[in-house]
Formats: structure tokens, sequence, C-alpha cells
């Protein structure tokens, strides 16, 4: 071990003033095999148990410099058991600190560490940083994403956090490149805890040339820093952004006024904050009066100190911070839908449901969420099974985007933002009517396409209830943040493992998905002209318990790539609203249709009355969207009774696609031998 210690120690304070620290493990010391937190005096584990399944070992197998570095495996998605930890001596507050390391990720493999910002472990994560089995770097802070970048499987890579404690300007390098800065919520930092963690997999990964340092602060006799500036980097054109600040006296002076000036480049604005009384180390946190109103672009906004106590003072470094706000405009009549794998099982499923819920609140015309349950009672199984088979997903709970990608569930907005510029097909509208002595449900999309298509789309229809809840255990939400040890997660880190049925609601719980996981087939003809408006019908009886009024219906438009081109949701009440939607191409012809037995048996029978003679044709389609059966009627007219064999088909739910001339309706038919 290379260890560089300045001063009488490593972690020497010396009449209350913390002096510069300089500490570095390069592991050549150690035999290879050795359990590291054992064989040294620095290193521990989460525990302080050194040498148990907490405590990493020494390997030959990779190294950066020398032949040695420390591995850290774990085989399940919770992380561990090994739990190794680096002390820093104490809680350090301000002064610079930095931390750097070499780090190898083993390909398919996840890994994670954290700093915790206390001396006593297991109080406040001041950080947490995510490896991801594709080749991604995520920095958080309370849950909420503040840096992103890439990393290269089974390759060396430096990893760096340089640390201004004094203005809570925490700044990460990658091979000795700025990724970037943030301002943090928990600006301390007293150990990293290295803990093998990949939700979504299994975590292989080795560190070494491992070392951290120290300066102390030194205190002015007047200095006021802008300590952090909060507000969205990217967001939707047109939107208003709050600046929220946060002003720290780094002086001995205490400090009573300052203006704080905004700027865009073009416009400036000013608020005048007196009567502050703000004692040394004292902060104040506020919200400028002025907001943001985002551009398309990007938008450089330079926040200013000045005027304090009425004169300048000795650090004007600290009295400034920059920001570029991006602005993006979502293509016309576009939704992205997220439809996220969940279950109550699931202990790091809260996560999912904190940024489902975030989204939802945040961008309401630009986002839809449904929450597809697995292994617990709000399973759809038809639904489950297409969440659980798509490529990529691998773990819960995972974010299946537009169809187009599987994320986790903290990285929704940036998804969003790339999803939601690429042109819709069609504006989708949903209409509906509801019959409250059956519970019938009859819902339609219309789809008006906004430009030519060609191919097998398809439309299809899904059905949400939002307050969702159950009294038996089987609605108990398993709970991998109580008390913390996971870091903050939406004020589940509050709550017990698991939560108790009687404390959680569940909401965006997919309910139906009405043409099963591929849409509705044959519901769009193959070529589509821009201007043309195409029309579906879907039906669906809700079942007893389940609340209308928190409903939402969800239309989707899904491309022959299976990709989910466009989407859109209305609540209950607006689709009723809006009523069914009807045009030229509705079996006008057809007055009304009855389907019985419905459960059937080896036969269903379709009674039919038209108005004139039209040629009749039925399709059968299982919930995956394949077409299982046929039958041409011919031209028929009158009140006619037609039988459909359903000898040959499996127990289960199927589609039913009677085209009348050149319209068509669907029902759902159960077939029950």
């Amino acid at each position: 071990m290379k260890t560089r210690i300045l001063i009488l120690s490593l972690f020497t304070v010396l009449s209350g003033v913390v002096l510069a620290q300089d500490f570095s493990d390069d592991f050549e010391s150690y035999y290879d095999g050795a359990w590291l937190a054992q064989s040294s005096t620095v290193w521990t584990t989460w525990s302080n148990k050194p040498g148990s399944t907490e405590d990493a070992k020494i390997s030959t197998e990779q190294a950066y410099s020398g032949t040695k570095s420390v591995k850290l495996v774990s085989t399940v998605t919770t992380g561990g058991p090994t739990d190794l930890v680096l002390p820093f001596g104490q809680k350090y507050t301000d002064g610079n600190f930095n931390y750097g390391m070499q780090m190898w990720i083993a390909s398919g493999k996840g890994a994670y560490f954290n700093f915790q910002a206390t001396a006593t472990i297991g109080q406040i994560w001041a950080t947490d940083v995510f490896f991801t089995q594709d080749g991604t770097i995520r920095v958080e802070t309370g849950g909420t994403v503040q840096l992103m970048t890439n990393y290269v499987p089974e390759t060396w890579f430096n990893l760096e956090f340089k640390i201004d404690l004094t203005n809570n300007v925490w700044e990460v390098f990658v091979d000795g490149n700025s990724i970037g800065s943030y301002s943090n919520t928990n600006n301390s930092i007293a150990s990293i805890d290295i803990f093998p963690l990949n939700s979504a997999g299994q975590s292989t990964f080795y560190v070494d040339d491992v070392y951290f340092e120290y300066e102390p602060f030194v205190q002015p006799t007047l200095d006021l820093s802008l300590f952090s500036l909060v507000t969205k980097n990217t967001t939707i054109a047109g939107s208003s952004q709050a600046l929220k600040l946060t002003l720290k006296n780094l002086g001995i002076t205490p400090i009573n006024s300052v203006d704080v000036t905004w700027t865009d480049g073009t416009n400036e604005y000013t608020d005048n904050l007196t009567g502050l009384n703000l004692n040394s180390l004292e902060s104040h946190s506020f919200t400028h009066s002025k907001k943001l109103l985002a551009q398309q672009g990007a938008t450089n906004v330079t926040v200013t100190l000045t005027n304090i106590n009425g004169a300048a003072d000795e650090n004007d470094k600290n009295d400034v911070r920059n920001v570029t706000v991006t602005g993006i405009v979502p293509a016309p009549d576009r939704k992205v839908v997220a439809e996220e794998g969940t279950g109550t099982w699931c202990g790091w499923c809260p996560r999912g449901a904190v940024f489902m819920d975030s989204m939802a609140h945040d961008y309401p015309e630009y986002f839809v969420p449904i929450a597809v349950h697995n292994g617990d009672p709000m399973v759809v199984s038809t639904y489950d099974a297409g969440v659980g088979s798509f490529p990529g997903f691998t773990g819960y709970p995972g974010a299946i985007v537009d169809r187009a990608s599987v994320i986790n569930p903290a990285a929704l907005e940036n998804s969003l933002f790339t999803r939601v510029v690429i042109p819709a097909k069609a504006k989708l509208l949903n209409g509906a009517e509801y019959d409250a002595n059956t519970g019938l449900l009859t819902m339609t999309v219309s789809a008006e396409f906004l430009g030519d298509i060609s191919g097998d789309w398809r439309l299809n229809m899904v059905v949400t209830e939002d307050g969702v809840t159950g009294t038996t255990a089987a609605y108990n939400q398993s709970n991998y943040y109580s008390g913390g040890g996971n870091g903050e997660m939406g004020g589940y880190e509050l709550l017990p493992n698991p939560v108790p049925a009687a404390q959680m609601v569940y909401d965006h719980v997919a309910r139906a998905i009405l043409a099963g996981w591929g849409g509705l087939a044959g519901s769009l003809p193959g070529v589509v002209s821009m201007g043309e408006t195409h029309i579906a019908t879907f039906t669906w009886t809700v079942p007893a318990g389940m609340k209308t009024d928190n409903m939402h219906i969800v239309s989707m438009l899904i491309a022959p790539n299976g990709s989910i081109n466009n989407a859109n949701d209305f609540t209950f009440d607006e689709a009723i609203a809006n009523g069914l939607a009807s045009s030229n191409d509705d079996p006008i012809a057809l007055q009304s249709l009855d389907v019985y037995p419905n459960p059937a048996g080896d036969q269903v029978t379709l009674a039919v009355q038209l108005t004139d003679a039209q040629a009749i044709q039925v399709q059968v389609f299982d919930l995956m969207g394949r077409m299982v059966a046929t039958q041409n009627y011919g031209t028929m007219s009158g009140q006619q009774w037609l039988p459909l064999q359903t000898n040959t088909l499996s127990n289960g739910v199927y589609s039913l696609r009677i085209a009348v001339g050149d319209g068509f309706v669907t029902r759902k038919l159960v077939v029950q031998h």
C-alpha cells in the first residue's frame, strides 16, 4: 500500500482546525485473495465486520497499475453482500475535497458506490453513482439525476470528484474530462461506500489506485457565496422555470443586504434583498421573483451577486453561477408512453412509482404513465407477459418508453425529451360510452393521419386506474428504501418495509389492454394517406369494485416494428364527453349486434340486424394480435344469426373483428370449454 500522510496522522485535527489530508492505496502491498478491510488499518465495511462477507478480496485478475486491484461482485439484484467502506476520517463541510479511483466493469454487469454525508454511515447519502450494464454512468442526489455520461465496459477508466465544499460545487471527471458539476443539497462528505449493485442484473467490477485529498477552508472577513442554483437544465420550450437560489455567508462579517441579478444575455432581473441578518456560515434560500421563460434551444443564464452590504466582497469568483437551460419543442399532438414493470413484491419498485408520479405531474400534456403490475393482485396477465418478454427488459422496476427503449425510471425525463420531438403519424382522439347497469364500456380511438403510412400499423387501447388500494397482505409494498439505507426516495425512506396496504395508494395501474400487446390487427389499412381518419372500436366490461371516476383511457398507434409512434390519454369523464367517434367508414348498415353465449364453448352465435345488403366477414385474434380464425359469410341483409366455430380455440380471451361492408366493429370473446 502506498500511503502519503501529512501532519501527524491521516486524520489530524489540531486546536479545532482541520489540516490538509492526503491518502492513496494501489493495493500492491496486500497478498492475492486477502480480505482488504481485514488487512488494512483504514478500510472497513458497512457493519464494521472486516473479514466477513461484507469485505472485498484483493485480486490479480485485473489491475490498472502493478498487478493487483480489489474485486467486488454481487449475483443478486439487491446487491451485496460485499459492502466496502473507506472512511475519510471525519465529516467535511467546507474546504476542497478530491476523490478518485480507476474502475473496470465487466461486460453485461453493473457497479455502484455512494458518498456518505455523515461520519456515522447509513444516515445521509450525499451522492449515488450508478454504472448500468448498458454503459451509462448516472450521478444522482436524492433520486434526482444530476449528470450522465458513458463508460466502455472491460476497459479501465478514471473517475474523479473535485468538490468545493465551501461553495457547494461538485464537479465530476471521467478520464480527466469534466462531465459537469452540480450543487448538492447534502453538501458534506465523510466516507465512500463501494457496494456491488445492479438492480437490472448482476455486478462485477474492479477498483484500483484509490486516493483522496483535502485542503481546508480559510475564512475571509467579507464573503457571500452563491451557494447553489437549482433549475431544470432541459425543459419544454415555453414553460416557466423557477430559479431556486441559496446564499451562504462564508465570511466573518454578518451580511444584511445583497442584489441578486439574473440575465439571459438580453434581459436582466434583479431582486434587492435586505434585512437578511445572515451571520457567519449561515445560509439563506429563496426563489427569484422572476421566472425564466424557456426558449427553444439553449439559453445561457448567469446569476450574479453584487452590492454585498453595499460593497464588493473579497471573493468575486463565488458570486456568479451559470446554467444553460435547453428548451425543446415537442412534435405536434405528440405524447410519449411509459409502460413500467412493477410489483408489490419488488423492493426497488418504489423508485418507479416516485418517478412515474413526478413525470405525470410535471408533463401531463406530453407523458402517459402506465404501471404494469407483475405477481400481485393488480396483474393483467397479457400485459405483464408483454412487458416481461420485451427485448432488453431484465428487471423491476424497468420502464419501456414508446416500446423503443428500456430504461431505469430515474431516467424518464431525459427519455421523454428524446422521444417527444419525434413526429407523430396521427393525432389520436379517444371517446367512450358507458352502460352503468351492465358495466359495458365502449371506446373509440379516432386517428387523424398527419403523414402517409404503409404496412401493418395498428391501434390499441389501454385502461388505467388511479387511487387503487387493497386490504390484504398482497397489497403491502416491499420497500428497500426503508430507513434510508439506499438513499432518499420520495419519502419511501421514511416508511417501513414492507409498507402496509393501509398506507399504500397505487396510481396509473393498468387494468386492461384491449387488443393484446401487439394491437388490433386490421384496425388500419395497409396504406393510409395524410388527411385520412380511421376509427377503431373497443369494448370492455368494467369489473365490480373498480372506480371509473379514477380511470384513464389510453390510445396507442403502433408501428410495424412494434414501437409506439404516438399515444394519448383522457380521463374517463373526458372520454365520455367526447362520445363515440363515427365516420363514413363505420358499418352504418349494422343496426344491432349481439354475441352469445359469451363465454362460449365450441360455438358462438353472432346475431346481426342489417339495414341493407352488405358483405360480412369475421376474424378472430388472440391477445398477441395473431389471427387464429376467419369466416366469410357473403352478402346478407336483414336479421341474421351467424354461427362461428370455436371448438379449435384454446381457453382464453379473443378479439372479434366483424367487418360489415367497408367498416368494422370489434367485440371481446371469452372461450371456455
